[in-house]
């Protein structure tokens, strides 16, 4: 499944639920969500270069700089610690997120309140 199809999918569900708790006070705990959501889809991204050679290129090209994106990539901890790193939140953010096409729970929610 390509990381296209992921965010899709994503996007399905976030826009329905969002939609079914639009009335609720909710803001601080969607914001809480989006970010949750961010990093889970920067692990599945770096998960699927598989190897450090892979995933140091695919940082460098988002525009990390070639010795960050070697120091993000032969970090030795989890998916999960890799994803939330300097690097790969500086090459992942949140706007190559929106240029994904991914939906963001809290400014979905700012639309459906206006």
């Amino acid at each position: 499944m390509s990381f296209q199809q992921v965010i899709g999918e994503v996007n399905e569900f976030v826009v329905g639920w969002v939609a079914y708790f639009r009335h609720a006070e909710c803001r601080g705990h969607l914001e809480t969500m989006d970010q949750w959501l961010r990093r889970r889809l920067r692990c599945y991204r770096l998960k699927a270069c598989k190897r450090v050679k892979a995933i140091a290129d695919f940082l460098h090209h988002l525009g990390v700089p070639k010795w960050r994106a070697w120091i993000g990539a032969l970090s030795g901890k989890g998916w999960w610690r890799i994803a939330g790193s300097p690097p790969a939140t500086e090459g992942m953010s949140l706007a190559w997120f929106e240029s994904q096409g991914l939906v963001s729970l809290a400014q979905r929610y700012e639309q459906l309140n206006r």
